[in-house]
C-alpha cells in the first residue's frame, strides 16, 4: 500500500531527535503551514519534503529551533519509501497470535480475520463512520450485530504509520481474546480502561515475544511520547494502559485471568471506576477488587475468585521479558483535555444517560429474548421508550442502563458540534436503530471516561 503524507511524517517523528516536545505539534504546524493542509495525499520522498518546507511556522526564538526540526524531518522523509507492505506485517502477526491467546489468556485454537486496510470506516457498507479518524477498528460479534459489518480487523489507508500495524494487528487480536475469555452472556459491555488497557499492555508483551526488534518497542515507546499524546484519543488510552499495567505487575497473569473470568460471570456486580481508580490509588488489586464489589454475595465471589486464581497460578506466569516491556511502558500519564464546546456536551451526555425517570430510548437489541415480551412497546426494530419498561426489568437486566441512546433531534442546537466531535473521536456511538440516527453514550464509554478523570477541559 501507499503511505498517507501524516503516516510518514509521524513515523519520521517517532524515530525521536527533534526539539519541540511533544514533537507530534509539528503534524499540526505543518497542517496550519499549508492553509489547512489534512496531509492525506499520497506520500512522496520527493514532494512531501518539499511541501514541508514551504511552512513559515512560528515567529520569534522559535523559528530557528523550528528550522532545525523541519530539516531533519525533511531528511528522514527524503529517505523514507512511499510503499509499505502492510500484508507481510499482517502475516506475520497473524502467525504468530494463536501462540500468544494461548500463553496469555488461556485459548485454544484462537483465530480472527486477516486485517484488512480500507479507505473508510465502514468502506462497502455503511457511511456512518466515514468521518471516523482513528487508527483501526476491531468489530467482534456485538459490533457486526449492532453496525451490520462483517466481523474482522479494519485499518484505515491515510492512518497507517510505520512501526505502528505490528502493534495494533496485536492490540486488536487482543480484543477477540478478551471476548473469547471473558465475553459475558449478556454480550460485550465496553469498560474502556479495562478492555483497550489490556490490549495495549498484552499486546506489547505480545511484540516483543513475536519480534524481540527492540528498535521497533523503542520507536513505540517513542511515538507513545511525542506522538499519540497530542491526540485524546490515544491518550485516554495510554490511561487505561497504566492502570492495566499495574494490574498486571501487582497481580500477575493468574490475577488477570480469573479477573476476566469474574467480569464474565457478573460485569455489573463490580463497580469498574472505583476499580480502576484504587488501583490508581495504590491499592493491591485484590483489596481494590474486593471493595468495588457491589453484588450481593461478595463472600462468595471472594472465595470464587480465590479458588480460580489458585489454579491459573498453577499455569505459566509472566517472565522478565514480560515484565521490561510493561515497565517500560507504565509511566505517569495526563488527562485527554478536549475543547469546552465538546466537554460541555459530554457533560450534558453523561447526565442525559442517569436521568431518572429516563426520558430517552433503549436500544432494542439490548433486551435479553425471555424479557421482550413483558415489554408491550418493543418492536425489535425501533429504540424503545424507556418509560415502557418495566421498573423490575432495570434489575434484572442491568447492561439496559448502558444502552440508552441519545435520538439526534434530542441533542439541543447548542451541543450539536461538540456532540458530533465526540462521535467522531468515539467517545461515544453513533448509530441507526429502525432508520432513527442516535447517539450511544456508552458505546464509546463515555461516561466511564468522564468519571475516571481521563477526560477532562481545556479552555
Amino acid at each position: 500500500m501507499q503511505l498517507s503524507e501524516r503516516g510518514a511524517i509521524r513515523s519520521a517523528i517517532a524515530d525521536g531527535g527533534f526539539h519541540l516536545y511533544p514533537a507530534g505539534h509539528l503534524v499540526e504546524i505543518i497542517q496550519e503551514g499549508l492553509a489547512g493542509d489534512g496531509l492525506r495525499d499520497n506520500f512522496d520522498p520527493t514532494t512531501t519534503p518539499a511541501k514541508v518546507m514551504r511552512v513559515a511556522g512560528p515567529e520569534g526564538h522559535a523559528r530557528a529551533i523550528f528550522e532545525r526540526d523541519r530539516a531533519l524531518l525533511c531528511e528522514r522523509l527524503e529517505r523514507m519509501s512511499p510503499d509499505y507492505d502492510i500484508e507481510s506485517v499482517f502475516t506475520r502477526m497473524m502467525a504468530a497470535a494463536p501462540a500468544m491467546a494461548k500463553r496469555y489468556y488461556g485459548i485454544d485454537d484462537f483465530s480472527v480475520p486477516h486485517p484488512k486496510v480500507v479507505e473508510y470506516f465502514f468502506e462497502g457498507y455503511n457511511d456512518l463512520y466515514k468521518d471516523g479518524d482513528w487508527f483501526a477498528f476491531n468489530v467482534n460479534s456485538a459490533e457486526a450485530k449492532e453496525l451490520d459489518v462483517p466481523i474482522g480487523i479494519y485499518f484505515k489507508r491515510d492512518q497507517v504509520s510505520p512501526g505502528h500495524p505490528e502493534l495494533t494487528t496485536l492490540h486488536e487480536a487482543n480484543h477477540a481474546m478478551q471476548d473469547a475469555a471473558g465475553l459475558a452472556a449478556a454480550g460485550h459491555h465496553y469498560i474502556p480502561w479495562m478492555d483497550e488497557g489490556f490490549a495495549d499492555a498484552l499486546g506489547r508483551c505480545m511484540l516483543a515475544r513475536a519480534t524481540e526488534d527492540w528498535e521497533l518497542i523503542a520507536k513505540l515507546k517513542a511515538s507513545r511520547m511525542e506522538v499519540e499524546v497530542t491526540d485524546p484519543r490515544k491518550v485516554t488510552y495510554h490511561y487505561g494502559e497504566e492502570t492495566a499495567a499495574l494490574i498486571l505487575l501487582r497481580g500477575r497473569l493468574p490475577f488477570f485471568r480469573a479477573l476476566l473470568k469474574a467480569r464474565a460471570r457478573e460485569p455489573f456486580a463490580i463497580d469498574w471506576n472505583t476499580f480502576a481508580c484504587r488501583i490508581k490509588e495504590g491499592f493491591d488489586p485484590h483489596v481494590a477488587l474486593a471493595t468495588s464489589y457491589r453484588g450481593k454475595k461478595p463472600e462468595a465471589f471472594r472465595k470464587q475468585f480465590d479458588r480460580e486464581e489458585s489454579q491459573f497460578r498453577k499455569e505459566p506466569d509472566f517472565d522478565q521479558m514480560d515484565l521490561r516491556v510493561l515497565s517500560l511502558f507504565l509511566a505517569t500519564q495526563a488527562p485527554a483535555c478536549i475543547p469546552t464546546d465538546e466537554y460541555e456536551a459530554a457533560l450534558w451526555l453523561t447526565a442525559a444517560v442517569n436521568e431518572r425517570p429516563c426520558p430517552y430510548p433503549v436500544d432494542p437489541s439490548a433486551v435479553p429474548e425471555e424479557l421482550r415480551a413483558k415489554i408491550p412497546a418493543w418492536r425489535g426494530d425501533a429504540p424503545i421508550p424507556a418509560e415502557t419498561i418495566p421498573v423490575e426489568l432495570w434489575e434484572k437486566a442491568p447492561i439496559l442502563a448502558t444502552k440508552i441512546v441519545i435520538p439526534e433531534g434530542d441533542v439541543p442546537h447548542e451541543l450539536n458540534a461538540g456532540v458530533a466531535a465526540l462521535a467522531a473521536k468515539y467517545f461515544i456511538l453513533k448509530r441507526s436503530i429502525g432508520g432513527v440516527t442516535v447517539y450511544e453514550p456508552y458505546g464509546g464509554g463515555l461516561p466511564y471516561r468522564m468519571a475516571t478523570g481521563e477526560v477532562r477541559c481545556a479552555y
